[in-house]
């Protein structure tokens, strides 16, 4: 049965439960039949009991003939005894009992004939001439015929509605197969060269509609993964062929004649060193990246003062960039959260602050509670985002205005992870900004953050 087809197992079952039904409708008819024959029957002798018994009360003369007058012919028997004798409506009807059951002997010329399928009734009567035994009985042998009859008609009919169950069975099963496996073809012929493509939904609204939307949307999703997954290794490639190519130049300068010409030398030094380090933070980038999609970095919840989070990164940024002014503006409330990792965010945003900003500019942090949330804002008085970049500067590797930002943008990796880590603490991360006025970003979190949200 594990190896039968969903259609055949469905076509099996759609058979079974039909002719289970239908074999008990039919015992239900065949023994309700039984039971209707036994109390007509059992009505009927009664009957004919009350009516010699009205005879016997009005002083009639009880005969055979009269009992048969009265109704007591085949199938039925009646019989009467008092002090003159037993008078019976068929003399070649006789009662007899065995171990407690009444059989009725019929005796023909072929032969007595015996059944012990009576219903029989018993009364005494008290008559002109003493007391009457009255018996009168119906010979139930009679419906044997019929009853085989009964028995051998649903039985054909039960072995036709088998049949016909089957093949109805077969026949809805196979039409509502018929769309799945039209998808089930569909979705194996989708591949890297088609991904694209897209199941045939049906025109009803149904289940089959829905599962193919559901598969659709899957489709959808899969589809903006492996984009966005392509995208990811192409930008990668792209970010880190950038150094590699200065390595590789300033190396081919240095094998030439660079070895010999101190300036050249200290010069190829300083950058290979520089583009190293960019390769090693662009490299670590990367890493977290992949650790968060891959739900490998689990946030480290703990209670801390968020103005003390505040007053100790900016102080870390005056002692590496001491020609800036850091402002900490803020409430003094503590929050439930990963304290590095929101560490890191400020880290992120003071580095674009500086990176756009003048020497002695202004860089302010500030935090702000309300209610269950608060707000960090890391405000510049720096070069500004332009409306178009404003929207894509969360986007993995986009970097503003190349000309715009020459020597100042980097790979375009922070601002992705810092929306992952706003993301991750269950918040929202947004910027305003104009060109020449400044930057503000804004990351807006709830005070306590749940373990679910763990990555």
């Amino acid at each position: 049965m594990k190896r039968l087809k969903l259609s055949t197992k469905i076509t099996w079952n759609y058979a079974l439960i039909f002719t289970s039904i239908l074999l008990i409708i039919n015992l239900a008819v065949f023994l309700s039949t039984q039971f209707y024959n036994r109390l007509s029957a059992g009505n009927e002798v009664d009957a004919l009991l009350a009516s010699i018994e009205d005879e016997i009360l009005d002083g009639a003369d009880i005969t055979g003939e009269k009992l048969r007058s009265l109704g007591a012919v085949s199938p039925f028997f009646a019989s009467m005894e008092d002090g003159s004798g037993i008078t019976s409506s068929q003399e070649q009807f006789r009662l007899e009992e065995r171990e407690g059951d009444v059989i009725l002997v019929k005796d023909f010329e072929k032969g007595p004939v015996e059944t012990d399928k009576i219903i029989l009734s018993r009364s005494r009567v008290a008559g002109p001439s003493g007391v009457v035994e009255l018996l009168v009985l119906k010979d139930l042998s009679v419906f044997s015929f019929m009853n085989s009859v009964t028995l051998v008609t649903l039985i054909i009919a039960s072995v036709l509605g088998i049949f016909v169950s089957y093949v109805v069975g077969y026949f809805i099963s196979r039409q509502s197969f018929t769309p799945i496996l039209s998808m089930t073809k569909s979705a194996a012929a989708i591949g890297p060269g088609n991904i694209h493509d897209r199941l045939e939904e049906p025109d009803v609204q149904d289940e089959l509609k829905e599962l193919s939307q559901t598969f659709n949307g899957l489709l959808d999703r899969l589809d903006d993964a492996y984009s966005k997954q392509a995208k990811f290794v192409s930008d990668a490639s792209h970010e880190l062929r950038t150094p590699l190519t200065v390595i590789k130049g300033y190396n081919d300068l240095l094998r030439r004649w660079g070895k010999e010409d101190p300036e050249i030398l200290e010069e190829a030094i300083q950058a290979i060193r520089a583009e190293t380090d960019n390769m090693s933070m662009l490299v670590e980038n990367l890493l977290f990246i992949a650790k968060g999609e891959n739900k490998k970095m689990k946030l480290d919840l703990t209670t801390f003062s968020v103005k003390d989070l505040l007053e100790e990164t900016a102080k870390d940024s005056e002692l590496s960039v001491p020609d800036r002014d850091f402002l900490v503006l803020s409430d003094d409330f503590t929050v439930f959260q990963d304290r590095r990792m929101i560490k890191q965010l400020l880290r992120i945003f003071i580095e674009n602050s500086v990176k756009f900003t003048k020497a002695d500019a202004t860089i302010t942090l500030k935090a702000e509670e309300a209610g269950d949330v608060y707000r960090l804002h890391v405000m510049d008085d720096g070069e500004g985002i332009a409306e178009e970049d404003l929207k894509r500067i969360f986007e993995r590797f986009y970097v503003a205005d190349k000309a715009r930002t020459k020597n100042k943008a980097g790979s375009g990796l922070g601002l992705s992870i810092a929306k992952w880590i706003v993301e991750t603490h269950g918040g929202t991360l947004e910027a305003s900004s104009r060109l020449g006025e400044g930057t503000t970003m804004t990351a807006s979190f709830p005070k306590r953050a749940e373990k679910s949200g763990s990555s």
